[in-house]
Formats: C-alpha cells, structure tokens, sequence
C-alpha cells in the first residue's frame, strides 16, 4: 500500500503539476512562498504599465505620496484571480481612504481586451481599482523586486502564482504581504494604515483602532484578534465588575 501511495505522489508532482516555462524541471512548492525577511523595507520598482484606457503611466507617478495596495494577476485566469480581485472589489467598495489599488498583469500575453472580458466576469464594479497590462521586461522587474514568482503550464494553460495582496508605502517601500483569495475590508484597512506608517488623520483614526485590537500573524498571513487586547479586556472587565459589586454591597451595609 505504501509502495502505491509513493507511486501516486510521484506522479503528481512530476507530471500533474503546472511546469516552468520553457524549463522541464519538477514543479517546486516553494513557488508559493515569498521570502518576506529580504524583501520588507525594500523599494519596489518603478515599471512603467499600460492603464485599461490604453494610457502608459509609471508606477511611482501613480502611487504619489499614497498608500497603494498591489495585487498581480492573470486576466484570462478562470480560477483564483477572479476570486481575490472580486474580494478585493467588493471589501473596498466602501473605503473612504486615499489611496491607490491596482491590478497589474504578469502575463506577457494579457491585452486590454482581456482586461475588459475578466472585469465583465467579476459582476462587481469599483472605480477605485485600476487595472494594466506590461510588457515582460516590466514584468521581470516588478516581480523580482516584490520577490513574487511563478509557474506556468503550457499544457494546462495556467500559472502557478502566490495568491497576495502587496501593500506599499507613500514611499514605494513593501510594507505587507497579505495573503489568500479572500481579503476582507478590515485586512485593507489595517494594512493601508501600516503603510501609511501610522500616520494619524481624520482618515486613519479608525484603522489605528483597528491596529490597536488586531494583529498580522505571519504564520497565517492573516489579521487577528490581539490575544493582548483580549486578556486586557478581560482584566478590565473584571476589574469594573468587582469595582461594581463592591459600592453595591457598601450600599447594602449602609441601609443597614
């Protein structure tokens, strides 16, 4: 039986998994991982990308002094691209900070029409997102600078990729990598407060709240309850409740 389930691993990992392009080598898991210690703090690129309305425009013009949130995807992509963008659109529909939020293609082959035809499936529209296209060099340099990498299988026509959402300063330094396909609007905006460097305005009060009560556990690459918050909470509480039960009792002891 052993013998069996060894043959069946070996198979898929040799030939039921996406393939790198133009190399023939076994497909490797650690794809999915991003080495975050070398790439944090570090600046990204300033690539130059296509706008959907066909308008060519650099990185670092479009971030201008702001917090951006970055996600790189494939727009003829049928499965997790869809997911974390629609996510992504539907958990900032409703923020009112100043910020940027992109969506950058890293397939070379991607046009503006696709742009048009993935965004028509998505049914969720959001004009604070903004969606391009670049040509392969900008590609390289965007994707190695963020250290972000990936697969793809000419057989099966699709990419392996790390499903994440980037988040950069106002100065074009990487702050956070957030990961999953399903980004909800407290991740947006604990994260474009980091970025912001906890700079505080009308704008960010509410998401350094949002700081204080939760935080990012790598290990997960989510957001969760601060267990400090929680147990200072829990001390308060009893706290006050002890306080309470104290004046009622003194109360009682002075009827009587």
């Amino acid at each position: 039986m052993r013998v069996i389930v060894l043959l069946f691993l070996f198979w898929v990992f040799t030939f039921g998994t996406p393939q790198p392009k133009n190399t023939p080598s076994m497909f490797d898991a650690t794809i999915m991982q991003i080495e975050e210690e070398k790439y944090l703090g570090n600046k990204v690129a300033d690539v130059e990308f296509t706008r959907e309305d066909g308008k060519r425009q650099k990185l670092y013009d479009l971030i201008k002094g702001k917090p951006t949130a970055l996600i790189l995807a494939y727009f003829t992509c049928d499965s997790a691209c869809p997911l974390i963008v629609k996510s992504a659109l539907e958990a900032t529909k409703g923020l009112g900070k100043d910020a940027n939020l992109l969506v950058l293609s890293f397939d070379k082959e991607d046009t503006l029409e696709d742009i048009k035809r993935f965004k028509a499936q998505l049914g969720v529209e959001n004009p604070k997102w903004t969606f391009g296209i670049m040509k392969e060099d900008q590609i390289q340099k965007l994707t190695q600078s963020l250290g972000y990498r990936f697969f793809y299988s000419r057989q099966d026509r699709v990419f392996v990729h790390p499903n994440v959402v980037i988040f950069i300063a106002p100065d074009g330094k990487i702050v956070r990598y957030l990961y999953g396909i399903s980004p909800k609007e407290r991740d947006f905006r604990i994260a474009l407060a980091e970025a912001e460097t906890f700079r505080i305005t009308k704008n960010t009060i509410v998401d350094v709240a949002y700081m204080v009560c939760y935080r990012y556990d790598p290990n997960t690459g989510k957001y969760g309850l601060n267990p400090a918050i929680i147990f200072a909470f829990g001390g308060a509480m009893l706290a006050s409740l002890t306080l309470l039960h104290a004046i009622v009792r003194k109360k009682k002891e002075v009827k009587t």
